[in-house]
């Protein structure tokens, strides 16, 4: 009797634990996604708008920020790619899908990245701006 109770106790903990890593909706991880999606598309609109600042108001859009690439080039590029990695639009799309642990813990890896590189970005104009 008691080695019966003691099967079914583990069972219900076994299942109780699967049940909790991998039927659970992953709320933590949309949450964190959620945040960095936010500060990464806030980040990029502000480097570019720093961008569009050197370029109207100092004239300096012709002027190379990478080699072979114009500030004015850049900032088209920041522009397309907000629109097509960075939109309200995507964000809903990509929540509506409930996506897995892992594909949130992959997606917002990608965005820490592009969030370090925006801010260093960033540090460049401001010292720029600084320095004009």
């Amino acid at each position: 009797m008691i080695e019966i109770t003691i099967g079914i106790l583990g069972l219900l903990i076994a299942w109780f634990t699967y049940q909790k890593t991998f039927l659970d909706k992953p709320k933590e991880e949309i949450e964190h996604f959620t945040i960095q999606f936010r500060a990464t598309q806030t980040t990029s609109v502000k480097v570019r708008n720093d961008l569009t600042k050197l370029s109207k108001e100092y004239g300096m859009g012709s002027s190379e920020l990478f080699p072979g690439t114009t500030i004015d080039r850049y900032i088209i590029l920041m522009t397309d790619s907000y629109e097509k990695n960075l939109s309200d639009e995507l964000l809903t799309k990509i929540l509506e899908t409930k996506p897995s642990r892992s594909l949130l813990k992959s997606m917002t890896s990608s965005l820490e990245k592009q969030l370090a590189e925006l801010i260093t970005l960033e540090t460049g104009i401001n010292a720029q701006l600084l320095s004009i």
